[in-house]
């Protein structure tokens, strides 16, 4: 199986997203978006294509029930999460994190 890596400014990005959520007043949306990822991470240990291709040798997995998608690279037996992306964000701007 996959090991599963999120480079500091994916993690940065969850927690800005997760910190948004709270000071809304949102936290079971919080606590969805945190179970969502876990549940977006735990499919791509065993399953890393399910995301789709795109441009920079990246993939995109769309998180259910929130406007954000995982981008990330398969490196070897490494899932590489490098954003945790909004979809109204400026496309690509996470193109040079490794």
């Amino acid at each position: 199986m996959l090991r599963i890596s999120l480079n500091e400014e994916a993690q940065a990005d969850a927690d800005s997203a997760i910190d948004w959520y709270i000071s809304e007043g949102a936290f079971i949306a919080a606590d969805d978006f945190i179970n969502e990822i876990e549940r977006a991470l735990d499919l791509l240990k065993q399953f890393p294509a399910l995301g789709g291709g795109g441009t920079h040798k990246v993939r995109s997995f769309p998180l259910h029930g929130f406007p954000y998608s995982l981008i990330y690279r398969v490196q070897g037996d490494i899932v590489r999460v490098i954003a945790v992306a909004h979809h109204s964000r400026r496309p690509a701007y996470w193109a040079e994190r490794h």
